[in-house]
């Protein structure tokens, strides 16, 4: 008898040893639900950045792990940074009517059908609501609503998983009544984040086909990802590139399979209107990636009358001081075929939200939004 309890422990010891490193999905539509080898998560954390507001100036600071300045934003006027908003939400209701949308100046479907779920986080005491996109500062945004509607809630860790199942939970016991109160306030701050739709793919790549074991879930979830040059059956532990498919066999990948159906891709690479949809959702606030900080600041100062000093980012493929100079890097890569094939999975997010790309210099733009 002694015999098999001695195997019986020895088997669950074992289970929880390949659960514990294999990671641990929570939500297999969230799969950065999942914890992490302690080895791992410190080197996630040892890599991240974080990016300081400093008082009502709002001067935006991007600082390493060694504590070294990489980027230092310039504070811009509040009535700047209003006015871009402005721009933001005329673009994005220019894009609706485009695609033959009525751009919602009312709640009424709201009303009717109430607040999706999924992707949103809200604390209702500052009235403030947000629709996350993945790859588009959504850790860092997930973070900080934690910090705001729970600011007693234990900072032991910050995890983010913690922060993500924290703010959903949170999110999904907020009453119909008060969702809509948020919905229907029009001094509620709604609020959605985007970043540059090719600078989001490079970032999905970097990061999803090396962390936390992820490239495992596209690969089982995306057989036709097999078809094309990968070293996820041949190499044993971590590729000596970092990564377990090179960007242009992923980018042809997308190009032959994501222009056939987006179902062929994960979420971390759909278009951002997949997520989150202005046309149907209403937003008075669009932030982008590039120009976080003084967004940032803007909202934190004039409509959240909040105190916070730190906003952690917690991304780890991070090239994004010149996300120009990344997409031209990245895409010089590829065939004219390919990149046309996936401007046009992306072709909508661009003319909602305002971003642009020269298929003959390869230049992107579309966030350089000072004056």
């Amino acid at each position: 008898m002694n015999r098999y309890k001695g195997l019986v422990f020895t088997c669950v010891i074992a289970a929880l040893i390949f659960v514990y490193f294999d990671g641990i999905y929570i939500d297999e539509h969230i799969a950065d639900f999942k914890t992490k080898p302690i080895v791992l998560q410190a080197l996630y954390y040892s890599s991240q950045l974080q990016l300081q507001l400093f008082g009502n100036n709002m001067t935006g600071k991007v600082t390493d792990a060694m504590n070294n300045d990489v980027t230092v934003t310039k504070p811009l006027p509040p009535a700047v940074v209003e006015k871009r908003f402005g721009r933001r939400l005329e673009q994005a209701e220019n894009a609706c009517m485009k695609r033959g949308i009525s751009y919602l100046k009312n709640w009424e479907i709201m009303t009717k059908y109430g607040p999706p779920v999924r992707y949103f986080v809200a604390s209702h005491s500052h009235r403030a609501m947000m629709c996350l996109v993945l790859k588009a500062g959504s850790s860092t945004w997930n973070n900080f609503f934690w910090r705001i509607r729970a600011p007693d809630e234990s900072r032991n860790s910050s995890f983010w998983a913690k922060t993500t199942s924290s703010n959903s939970e949170a999110f999904r016991a907020l009453s119909r009544e008060k969702k809509m109160e948020i919905l229907q306030d029009e001094n509620a701050t709604r609020l959605m984040n985007v970043r540059h739709p090719l600078a989001r793919m490079i970032s999905g790549w970097g990061d999803k086909f090396t962390k936390q074991y992820y490239y495992k879930v596209l690969f089982k979830r995306y057989p036709g990802m097999l078809k094309y040059p990968n070293k996820h059956k041949t190499w044993k532990g971590w590729p000596e590139d970092g990564r377990f498919m090179e960007f242009a066999d992923y980018a042809r990948y997308m190009a032959d399979y994501g222009t056939r159906s987006l179902r062929n891709l994960d979420e971390h690479f759909l278009p951002m209107l997949k997520r989150c949809d202005p046309c149907y959702f209403p937003f008075n606030y669009i932030t982008k990636l590039e120009t976080f900080a003084t967004d940032a600041a803007w909202i934190v100062d004039n409509k959240l009358n909040v105190t916070i000093d730190t906003i952690t980012s917690q991304n780890v493929f991070r090239k994004t001081e010149d996300p120009a100079a990344m997409i031209k890097e990245y895409f010089s890569q590829l065939e004219p075929n390919v990149i046309e094939r996936i401007l046009q999975i992306y072709k909508v997010d661009m003319e909602t939200f305002g971003y642009t790309f020269n298929t003959t210099t390869l230049t992107a733009g579309g966030w350089g939004e000072e004056t």
